[in-house]
């Protein structure tokens, strides 16, 4: 069964990244460009989690520190959706992703096995047979922006709707 209200940690990008990822051909303009983001974690579905849930989630994202971190994508792929990605092994995200997962584990908070995607932006859900393109070809720089905070964020599925249910800043060590 599909998950109706996913729970999510996610990082937003900044307004003048959103706008160049509204400008491309490819992007779905029927979606908002709030919308854009990038999973960090998926958590799981609060239609069916216990009530408990919640709280014990933002309470162990209340303790997480960690240095905030660059994302870079310079490549448009169509999998089952049209995607922006990379191939370059965006090390500091996936050890953030698995700084973040050991936090929560460690404060027993609820998470799903298989929790943390390759980073990517979906911006057409629907998929457009194109194929893949990278940005050079394109005469276009990568899409690119510094993670300076995270969010928990309810997906409602089929409602084009994020919920927030918390952003905590990233702080540079020292600070």
């Amino acid at each position: 069964m599909r998950a109706r209200n996913p729970l999510y940690v996610m990082a937003k990008p900044p307004p003048e990244v959103q706008a160049q990822i509204a400008a491309l051909p490819r992007n779905d303009p029927s979606r908002g460009p709030h919308l854009l983001h990038v999973t960090l974690i998926s958590l799981y579905d609060l239609h069916t989690a216990p009530p408990e849930w919640l709280p014990a989630a933002i309470a162990a994202l209340d303790g997480f520190a960690a240095p905030p971190f660059p994302l870079a994508f310079d490549r448009i792929e169509n999998r089952k959706a049209v995607t922006l990605r990379t191939r370059d092994p965006l090390a500091e995200a996936r050890a953030f992703q698995k700084a973040l997962v050991n936090h929560l584990l460690a404060r027993k908070a609820p998470i799903m096995d298989g929790t943390t995607p390759e980073p990517h932006i979906t911006i057409n859900y629907r998929g457009d047979r194109l194929g893949s393109q990278t940005f050079g070809a394109l005469k276009l720089p990568p899409i690119a922006w510094t993670v300076r905070e995270i969010l928990l964020m309810e997906s409602v599925v089929g409602k084009t709707t994020h919920v927030e249910h918390g952003r905590w800043a990233l702080t540079p060590p020292g600070d």
